[in-house]
């Protein structure tokens, strides 16, 4: 029973407490096909976290919170995690290395003290 007791407790910590404060990091995929995820909604102090699932390398860029979200170039199999972000905020991305649309997406960044998260991942 202790053990049982041990591993929800494990579980709750990993995954940022409990699930009214919405998650901390937003996980996006690029496969071929795209993006795994076009919006995500995450709350103050959260990150986003980009996996390349592609057989090509991806880039992303974003025009209005390139120091939150412009990564170095993200070979096949790797990922970039983001730094912190604070919001309100509002941004859009897009892979630099191709002008395919599946690659576009958003993140918007709740208020301090909002709860949130869990939008489209």
């Amino acid at each position: 029973m202790r053990f049982g007791m041990f591993v929800v407790l494990i579980g709750f910590v990993a995954c940022g407490g409990s699930s009214s404060s919405g998650p901390t990091e937003a996980p996006i995929m690029m496969t071929a096909a795209g993006l795994s995820t076009k919006a995500v909604t995450i709350p103050s102090g959260g990150r986003v976290h980009f996996f390349n699932m592609d057989t090509v390398a991806h880039q992303i860029t974003s025009p209005e919170c390139g120091t939150d979200l412009d990564t170095a170039m993200i070979a096949p199999g790797s990922d970039s995690l983001q730094p912190l972000m604070t919001g309100p905020l509002s941004c859009t991305f897009q892979d630099a290395l191709t002008s395919l649309a599946i690659f576009n997406g958003s993140v918007t960044v709740n208020a301090p003290g909002t709860p949130g998260g869990g939008s489209g991942y």
